[in-house]
């Protein structure tokens, strides 16, 4: 099943699918750091780790790698929080090195909305802002594999959040 419904390299970047899951509960995948660490990235347990203040100007900062010298992931700000409704976030790739110093992408904008839909939800993304088509087309490949690791959380036996 393909998740990206946008041209590859568009702006903005479109995702769309449906979960046989609440709202609440799809709405905890994204935002319960337990949780996050287990779907989000380009394969299951690609995070190391997923730190959220949940709330409007909240910080978010997940790390995908990290050596003595660096850690490489992502970050942004809450920019709207709706329970079980909407997220909206800024984000940015990062790389912290040990001396302090920091490299960001420039900061881009995520719009996740839960809508019910029968006894599930239908989430529908919009990730807009990515800067450069390259940038789009791995930020899409991305995408589309979190939303499938995604799937494959709420369709296995282990608990899921909410």
């Amino acid at each position: 099943m393909r998740f990206v419904q946008s041209e590859p390299g568009e702006d903005p970047i479109v995702v769309e699918s449906y979960f046989a899951a609440s709202p609440a509960r799809v709405f905890a995948a994204w935002t319960e750091p337990d949780a996050i660490v287990k779907w989000f990235g380009k394969a299951p347990n690609s995070l190391i780790s997923a730190s959220i203040d949940l709330r409007p100007g909240g910080l978010w900062h997940f790390v995908m790698s990290r050596d003595g010298d660096r850690s490489v992931g992502f970050e942004g700000r809450y920019l709207e929080v709706k329970p079980a409704e909407k997220l909206v976030f800024s984000w940015a790739h990062l790389i912290e090195h040990a001396n302090g110093e920091r490299e960001t992408t420039p900061y881009s904008r995520v719009d996740v909305t839960f809508a019910p839909k029968g006894r599930g939800t239908a989430l529908r993304l919009v990730h807009s802002a990515v800067r450069s088509e390259d940038a789009r087309r791995g930020i899409g490949g991305g995408w589309e594999a979190a939303v499938a690791s995604l799937h494959s959380l709420f369709d296995s036996a282990e608990a899921t959040p909410g």
